[in-house]
């Protein structure tokens, strides 16, 4: 799979996180959709149906792990990852839906390409 075959969808809070991340993504070929809520990025994530998701953990309102399970009912091929600031332990119900701990990934990530090797990884190989 070729990267411009993978759609991305990110949803952070901080803008500069998500305007670098998005930026970066998409000059290595990804197709990046971004948003700064969970809210906003539900309302399109099934017409967007993206391979791959990653989360803020913190988002105002929902936060990542809450937007995760609604985002799965509605885009349930789609794989996810966390990108937080905080240490955080996966819950049975994300761990249900097919994450394991390489999904969460710690901010800030000062190796850009790593975040590609995990995208390519779970579209790829996929998590089910």
């Amino acid at each position: 799979m070729t990267n411009s075959a993978i759609t991305v969808l990110l949803v952070d809070d901080d803008d500069m996180i998500r305007e670098c991340v998005t930026a970066y993504l998409e000059d290595e070929g990804f197709s990046v959709y971004a948003y700064a809520t969970a809210e906003q990025a539900l309302e399109s994530i099934a017409a967007i149906s993206p391979v791959v998701c990653i989360s803020d953990m913190r988002l105002p309102g929902m936060n990542g792990e809450d937007f995760i399970v609604k985002a799965h009912t509605l885009s349930p091929v789609t794989r996810y990852m966390l990108h937080t600031g905080m240490l955080y332990s996966l819950s049975d119900e994300l761990r249900f839906i097919g994450m394991k701990d390489d999904d969460v990934m710690l901010k800030p990530i000062h190796n850009l390409s790593k975040l590609v090797e995990n995208i390519k990884h779970i579209a790829v190989v996929g998590r089910f």
